[in-house]
């Protein structure tokens, strides 16, 4: 991938709009006949995923916290309030597992850990609402968690082969 900070910055803002995206999609097509209420496959999460692998810290972050102020905008506040928590604690366990220079995890390991990690702070934080019968939902949260994230990740890891292969190696200059 180039270093060029105009690719980085546009890289980012094409990302950016496909989480926006992707989480307006998810909306519009509800798995709830085949799924749990609130369970998600999180593609956005590829946009984080992807400018953490790819870009920084900051715009992996930034993704995140766009991603949010969207559900803000379209879900309300409790809805933001659970986003933007197990977001970024995700996007920081992702960023943790992309800066390990061994690369022992790759992309399936950053989506299926970032989804757990999202699930169990989104418990935590909903718990302050509702009390201690939300950790009661959090196994089904995992399991599911598990699946969506090795989408997630599997997701990202096709992207990164097709990009690698058309955008990121032939932009050279």
């Amino acid at each position: 991938m180039t270093n060029k900070p105009s690719f980085k910055i546009a890289l980012s803002g094409l990302l950016s709009a496909f989480a926006i995206a992707a989480s307006f999609l998810e909306t519009l097509f509800p798995l709830s006949p085949l799924l749990p209420p609130g369970i998600k496959i999180g593609f956005s999460n590829v946009a984080v995923m992807a400018a953490a692998k790819n870009v920084s810290f900051v715009s992996a972050v930034s993704i995140s916290i766009i991603k949010s102020v969207f559900v803000l905008l379209t879900r309300g506040f409790t809805a933001f309030v659970l986003s933007v928590s197990g977001g970024l604690a995700s996007t920081v366990v992702i960023i943790l597992i992309f800066s390990d220079k061994k690369g022992r995890f790759g992309c399936i390991g950053a989506g299926l850990m970032g989804a757990e990690v999202h699930n169990i702070v989104q418990v935590a934080v909903y718990s302050l609402f509702i009390g201690k019968a939300a950790f009661y939902y959090l196994p089904v949260l995992l399991c599911f968690g598990a699946v969506t994230g090795t989408l997630t990740g599997l997701t990202l890891y096709f992207m990164q082969k097709l990009l690698s292969d058309k955008v990121l190696m032939n932009n050279k200059t």
